[in-house]
């Protein structure tokens, strides 16, 4: 099963980009690394930094996060994370596309649809520094789609209740406007719990 979190960014297909050499290095990790996970963790830099496995020490869960990375890069990489064999994967990806590829709703909609995620906007005010304002409205847009996308197979969770106050990413969730908190992470945590493989309390 694939769980859509709505928290993200969303990137979209361009051709083949240069690659970061963080990217790069975590790619050529993430190969080297072949055992099984029940549950992947696939998006950017919030995915990244989410120390996965000490937030949830009770399953067998792989990050699959990568700094910068957008939704082409993760289309590249995509055999590399079935490999793992998950029985959930999260993905939580998109806002590098908007910001920084300067894609539109629709090329980003074409990637989401190959990958099946979600997306979080950025806190206008914090986040000045990554033209946050300039693309929140297509982030709202592209959620939209991204709620069609539920199946039996699919489930969206939307993140938007918890993070979100009058469009944007709650000042209390974040430092710089785009990255996570503390508290932010603890809030997903908590939101992507009851649908985890093995149950655990939410954390205060």
């Amino acid at each position: 099963m694939l769980l859509v979190s709505v928290l993200v960014w969303s990137p979209a297909w361009a051709g083949s980009p240069e690659r970061t050499s963080y990217w790069r290095e975590r790619v050529s990790l993430f190969k080297a690394i072949t055992h099984h996970a029940d549950v992947v963790m696939i998006g950017d830099s919030l995915t990244d930094g989410g120390e996965w496995r000490e937030r949830f020490p009770e399953q067998n869960i792989a990050n699959r996060g990568i700094d910068s990375d957008t939704t082409d890069g993760v289309l590249a990489r995509l055999d590399d994370i079935v490999a793992a064999r998950p029985q959930l994967a999260f993905v939580m990806i998109g806002i590098n596309d908007f910001a920084d590829a300067h894609r539109t709703v629709a090329a980003v909609w074409a990637n989401y649809q190959q990958i099946v995620l979600s997306t979080v906007t950025c806190n206008e005010a914090k986040g000045a520094w990554k033209s946050c304002a300039s693309f929140n409205s297509q982030i709202r847009r592209l959620n939209i789609r991204l709620a069609t996308l539920a199946s039996p197979s699919v489930t969206v969770i939307d993140l938007w209740p918890a993070f979100v106050t009058r469009g944007n990413l709650r000042s209390d969730f974040t430092l710089d406007g785009v990255h996570l908190n503390g508290d932010g992470y603890r809030q997903w945590k908590n939101a992507i719990a009851p649908f985890m493989p093995i149950s655990a309390p939410p954390v205060r």
